[in-house]
């Protein structure tokens, strides 16, 4: 019976879910506690990854799995795999492309307008019998017509795009790839350098993936090119922003709020600096994952792998990357 190694923890519930999408024929198991070491010691004998992207994919990890014919991510980014290690073993690889985008694009839309509203500060305010309703209104802000900024416009800044289009607002957008004419007229999206969208855009909203040229991208030189008062919004991977950066600009004013779901060290620690501020609106990296683009998740991840064990490779070709 070949077996399917996750490379997460996962609780009775979230484990009830990946069992109903398990191929018959197929033996699932998770992993004790998320740690490489842990995977280590139990990878020799699987046949496929089911890759959570919690626990690195080391050369270490791939010695131990003698076994291995597939490594399958649960969604698209690859920061938690060592990809030459991959590529020396000729272990194929799949990704789920763009089966989490619209989870995602919601969840920024979410993160943006409580940026707006200052939604968690009138909560708590609400919470303790704070009424002021004029003097708390006056200070928050319509999405309505501002110059929102996206920064990589791949399957999710895509839908964020396309979600925007309602509100009126002008997006500027920067990416490796520039759309067609077509496809920027159908999404109302405007193509401009880095430099443009640091210094025109009320909202920046991250959606690139986390390389050498993108680490810490927002940081106290480009902070510095922005509007007064920016908002910020992460969704895509903490290493994006240098957080002691964004930390000074919002302490300054610079940047008036902050929404991340995306930190530089996962979990977040209590003493994290930028959660004592009030205006950073924290998630624990759950953009991507809802009852329903989990499930689909994890139905198409299963899919791939019984398609492979069957030899059913065009079936699945699209979505693989090495």
């Amino acid at each position: 019976m070949p077996i399917i190694q996750i490379t997460n923890t996962y609780s009775d519930k979230v484990l009830d879910i990946v069992k109903s999408c398990t191929p018959d024929g197929f033996f699932v198991r998770t992993i004790k506690s998320n740690s490489q070491e842990e995977l280590i010691n139990c990878i020799s004998d699987a046949d496929y990854i089911l890759a959570s992207g919690r626990v690195k994919i080391s050369r270490d990890v791939l010695d131990k799995a003698q076994n291995l014919k597939m490594i399958q991510r649960t969604g698209v980014g690859l920061d938690s795999l060592d990809i030459m290690a991959i590529k020396d073993k000729k272990i194929p690889l799949y990704v789920n492309s763009g089966v989490n985008s619209q989870s995602v694009a919601e969840h920024t839309l979410l993160l943006i307008l409580a940026c707006l509203r200052r939604l968690t500060l009138i909560n708590a305010n609400s919470k303790n019998g704070v009424w002021n309703s004029k003097e708390q209104a006056i200070d928050t802000y319509e999405l309505y017509r501002k110059t929102v900024g996206i920064i990589g416009l791949g399957s999710i800044g895509g839908k964020v795009a396309s979600i925007l289009k309602s509100f009126s607002v002008k997006t500027l957008y920067y990416s490796d790839v520039k759309l067609s004419c077509e496809m920027e007229k159908e999404l109302g999206v405007e193509f401009v350098d880095l430099d443009q969208i640091f210094q025109q855009s009320d909202i920046i909203t991250l959606h690139c993936p986390l390389t050498p040229n993108t680490k810490c991208m927002i940081n106290d030189k480009t902070l510095s090119q922005m509007k007064n008062g920016v908002i910020i919004v992460n969704t895509g991977r903490g290493g994006l922003i240098d957080e002691d950066a964004l930390y000074k600009a919002i302490q300054t004013g610079k940047v008036d709020f902050a929404g991340l779901d995306v930190h530089a060290e996962e979990p977040f620690g209590p003493d994290d600096q930028l959660l004592a501020l009030d205006r950073v609106i924290a998630t624990p990296h759950i953009a991507g994952v809802t009852f329903d683009s989990f499930y689909n998740m994890i139905a198409n991840a299963m899919r791939n792998i019984e398609l492979f064990e069957t030899g059913e490779y065009e079936a699945i070709e699209q979505y693989r990357l090495i």
